[in-house]
């Protein structure tokens, strides 16, 4: 399951708010901010707010915000990113009779659910409300988690393992990066990434953990465990995060759809962002079946995705200095056309443990840059009064590719009865998502050079 400022970046400063940052003519800096300004920037009618002070950019307070949002992160995506183990266990044990596909539709339920809640709880934070919500959220979502130790049926599973989870996941998540942004502006995306370590963190441990507890107990207590060990990072994050800025009330509701009148935000959002999610996450859920499939041991193939995860981690962090150096677009592109690389290259070493195994390894890395910097576009693409809104309605988007891009892979599987369709079909779909952001990138810029 699973970072952005840009130290020009212009989620802090539209045109209305340099005096009070102390930043100067950012406007001047990127020509898209005056496309902004007569477009999508005209929905930021806010009301007036007290002064902002300087972001603070680091110091015991902010960090331990970056920390706690890292919790949840590892209480989250860490749950969400293992279900390749639980992929390879439904078909060899509890499902047999199921396709592929119609496993997959639990895992891509979750991916895509915890996406979703962003556009209400980006809207909410940015009205003053985040705490309350959270602590509710987290008790909904331990309690979800108990619930699939329950299940025995495939429907039961799919509403409490890939509905309920991936719905209260999000609740608790995807309110989270906007939260970020009120302690840290030119350190932003060093800031995103050492978050998003939470989720890699998460997305190696849990795996090991969940297939070590499965050796040894039942599936229901493996289940019960996890939700027990699940809950101290939730109460952390719950006990740390908190907003910093006031609340304020742009014009437009939850969802608004002014904001689309920027060609270069629809093109990121709607557009690119969909078509790499309905890759990203291929061969992450089937590392492990395609090892099993090409003769490897399943002793073996379980440790892959963890592999991958913990891959993840430095694509995470490098990718936030970087970001935060030649910008998030920049940054992103290049580190997501080596992973739809590894997607083709991945099938083909799939009976090869070394080969695999670097593979993962190149992937992960490719994969934790792109998920860290997701928010980055978006937050560069407007002002403070809407930033949870705005970075909401981007990762809600996420969800269309979230939820159809392992089924399709499966059915692909199924049909050509291998991987090296699925492999195609997952580098191809994420190569075409980042043209679009290229083009995105070449919209918000005015021209082909810069930093964005």
């Amino acid at each position: 399951m699973n970072g952005p400022s840009l130290d020009d970046v212009s989620l802090v400063a539209p045109s209305f708010l340099p005096d009070r940052l102390g930043t100067k003519n950012l406007s001047d800096r990127h020509s898209f901010q005056d496309k902004q300004n007569t477009a999508p920037q005209q929905e930021c009618d806010v009301e007036k707010n007290p002064a902002i002070p300087e972001f603070p950019e680091g110091g015991l307070r902010a960090w331990s915000v970056v920390f706690g949002a890292a919790c949840l992160s590892f209480a989250t995506f860490g749950w969400i990113n293992s279900y390749g183990v639980f992929q390879a266990y439904y078909q060899e044990n509890t499902f047999k009779s199921k396709s592929t596909s119609s496993i997959a539709w639990v895992g891509s339920i979750q991916y895509a659910l915890v996406f979703v809640p962003a556009i209400f709880t980006g809207r909410i934070l940015d009205l003053g409300y985040y705490n309350a919500p959270l602590a509710a959220n987290s008790v909904f979502y331990i309690v979800s988690l108990f619930l699939v130790a329950e299940c025995k049926s495939y429907w039961q599973v799919v509403l409490c393992q890939g509905v309920a989870n991936g719905l209260f996941a999000g609740m608790l998540f995807s309110g989270t990066p906007a939260v970020v942004t009120h302690w840290f502006n030119k350190r932003r995306s060093l800031a995103f990434g050492v978050f998003a370590v939470g989720s890699s963190l998460g997305g190696t441990v849990m795996p090991i953990v969940i297939q070590r507890l499965l050796v040894t107990l039942s599936f229901q207590w493996t289940i019960r465990t996890v939700a027990f060990i699940l809950s101290v990072p939730v109460l952390l994050g719950n006990l740390l995060v908190r907003p910093r800025l006031p609340p304020t009330n742009a014009k437009g509701g939850i969802f608004n759809f002014a904001i689309f009148l920027n060609p270069a935000y629809a093109l990121c959002t709607v557009i690119g962002y969909d078509l790499i999610y309905l890759g990203m996450f291929v061969p992450l859920t089937y590392l492990d079946v395609s090892g099993q499939a090409a003769g490897l041991s399943p002793n073996f193939t379980y440790y892959l995705i963890a592999i991958a995860n913990c891959a993840s981690l430095i694509g995470r962090v490098s990718s936030g200095f970087l970001a935060d150096k030649i910008g998030a677009l920049n940054t992103m592109i290049p580190f997501t056309l080596v992973g739809a690389l590894m997607c083709y290259v991945w099938p083909f070493a799939a009976a090869h443990v070394t080969q695999l195994v670097i593979v993962s390894i190149i992937y992960g890395c490719a994969m934790g840059a792109y998920v860290s910097l997701i928010p980055s576009a978006p937050a560069k693409m407007g002002g403070m009064n809407d930033a949870g809104r705005r970075i909401g309605m981007a990762i809600s988007w996420t969800a269309v590719g979230a939820v159809g891009g392992t089924p399709l892979a499966g059915a692909i599987r199924t049909a050509s009865d291998g991987f090296h369709d699925v492999g195609l079909y997952a580098g191809s779909i994420i190569t075409l998502g980042c043209l679009v952001l290229l083009l995105s990138r070449r919209l918000a810029l005015g021209g082909w050079k810069g930093k964005f």
